[in-house]
């Protein structure tokens, strides 16, 4: 089920639960967050879907009382954004455990799609590993976010290894990475552990849906 926290009542959202439903995803819609966080546990949702411009002021408090209760994988919090989210916004939504950010341009083919690839991801997520990657505790996958080099959008996703020089990035949404290629510099990437936020620069060696890294530089660790 979807928690679907959004103003107005417009036809997109019933085009969305039908084009959902073959899926077996049901939508609920609240417009207002507190009374939504007040039937919470009733509801029990697998996905908040949050609109961050209807909103602009509850998502952090949100985010923070829930990460205390769920994990990510135990409710997925998604923000929808009708414009490019700030790089700043980005860095504090991946600070506080959202899971994602959905750009949503009135195009209600595009959003039931990205649903579906969370609903994926979550539901069929396997870890990569090797005796020298970077495991942390739970094998948690370490969420990792940076601007497209040239579109300059962000792009979310997991760092499925990581060593502290090298990584591999697997990506929400397959699509977005698919011009990048061998040698191209990702700036002002955010990645975040268990107990950081780690700003960095890094470097494509390979793309083959994932993106293979090298990190070029650390910019700047917050605790």
């Amino acid at each position: 089920m979807i928690l679907l926290l959004v103003k107005d009542s417009a036809p997109w959202l019933r085009t969305l639960e039908r084009q959902l439903s073959p899926y077996g995803v049901s939508v609920v819609h609240y417009k207002n967050p507190l009374k939504a966080l007040d039937n919470l546990e009733e509801i029990r949702p697998s996905i908040l879907l949050y609109d961050l411009q209807d909103f602009p002021r509850h998502w952090k408090i949100l985010a923070k009382f829930l990460r205390e209760e769920y994990s990510k994988d135990e409710l997925i919090f998604l923000l929808l954004s009708r414009t490019a989210a700030p790089l700043e916004e980005a860095n504090k939504a991946l600070f506080l455990g959202i899971n994602g950010i959905l750009r949503f341009e009135d195009n209600v083919d595009q959003l039931s799609q990205q649903i579906r690839e969370v609903f994926l991801r979550y539901g069929t997520f396997e870890i990569e590993t090797d005796e020298t990657a970077h495991r942390v505790e739970n094998q948690t996958p370490l969420a990792f976010l940076f601007q497209h080099p040239r579109r300059k959008h962000l792009v979310t996703g997991v760092l499925i290894k990581f060593d502290g020089q090298h990584g591999v990035f697997k990506p929400d949404f397959a699509h977005e990475i698919a011009d990048l290629s061998e040698g191209e510099t990702l700036s002002g990437g955010s990645l975040r552990t268990p107990d950081r936020l780690i700003e960095l620069n890094a470097q494509v060696i390979r793309n083959n849906g994932q993106l293979q890294l090298a990190v070029q530089e650390v910019r700047g660790v917050t605790s």
